[in-house]
């Protein structure tokens, strides 16, 4: 990538999967990640989170990670800008305690509704079916943040429990349904008339309204990241936990990143940025 003069650099926007990319896909952890975090921050970038998190979650990590920015959860289904955050007059929002949001998916009730005619063909549990102990269980997370995980409003993450159900005709007849169906690091996620890549390319359409050209990052480990990878003008995909990449996204600028979790997803952003800046 061409390097830039302090004088001269483009603005930047970097958007970011957690688990598996910036927190560690079993301890949740970003510790490792916290030079870079302090970089961006110097620098002033927006850091968006884009994750199948839901927005109780993912307000429990803005507050560790000290993000003001706008956040999009639960696999693209909403996008959520602080009150301070002025959207360009030709966006029409709603308000939702202290955000301005722009809905993308459809809510959660129509997707169990679409997605129950699947309990005909196929064995599955979603957390909607599940008590908080049992979230907790399947995902390894503290009660406190199990309770945060159930709180969905666009996303039902399930479970094939009957081994002998074939996945991939399991999300054609989703499709079929009006449902998509994606995998995530740990779960199938079934939403309706949103995804990642759709809220990144609004996210980056509303910046570029309020000030000019932006170049665009993200970083990203599963299925559900491809859309986003692909929305935007530098990718990084992190290896899975196996030491594979997935399959899938399609960039120019696609960058492999040595590792997966904080630990890589520092070492990747400080590199782009000190290259990008000429740093």
């Amino acid at each position: 990538m061409a390097k830039h003069s302090k004088r001269s650099r483009p603005q930047l926007l970097i958007f970011t999967d957690l688990d598996g990319t910036l927190l560690d896909d079993q301890t949740y952890d970003f510790s490792l990640a916290l030079p870079a975090l302090k970089f961006i921050r110097s620098l002033r970038i927006p850091l968006i989170l884009v994750s199948s998190k839901t927005r109780a979650e993912m307000e429990f990590f803005r507050k560790r990670l000290s993000i003001n920015s706008p956040f999009i959860t639960e696999n693209g289904g909403g996008i959520f800008f602080p009150s301070g955050f002025i959207l360009p007059k030709n966006y029409s929002s709603d308000r939702v305690d202290d955000y301005n949001v722009l809905f993308v998916g459809r809510p959660i009730n129509e997707v169990l509704e679409r997605g129950g005619a699947l309990k005909k063909r196929f064995d599955f549990r979603g957390f909607s079916e599940m008590s908080v102990n049992e979230i907790a269980f399947v995902t390894g997370l503290p009660l406190e943040q199990a309770l945060l995980a159930s709180k969905r409003e666009f996303d039902e993450p399930i479970i094939l429990e009957n081994p002998l159900d074939d996945s991939e005709l399991f999300c054609k007849e989703a499709s079929r349904l009006g449902l998509n169906c994606v995998r995530g690091g740990r779960f199938f996620h079934l939403f309706s008339g949103g995804d990642k890549g759709k809220a990144v390319e609004i996210v980056l359409a509303i910046y570029r309204d309020l000030n000019g050209p932006f170049v665009s990052i993200a970083l990203g480990d599963s299925p559900n990241d491809i859309s986003m990878l692909e929305a935007v003008d530098k990718a990084v995909l992190m290896q899975g936990r196996d030491g594979a990449y997935m399959a899938g996204p399609i960039n120019s600028d696609l960058i492999k990143a040595k590792g997966g979790g904080p630990k890589a997803w520092n070492d990747a952003v400080l590199t782009i940025l000190k290259d990008f800046y000429g740093i």
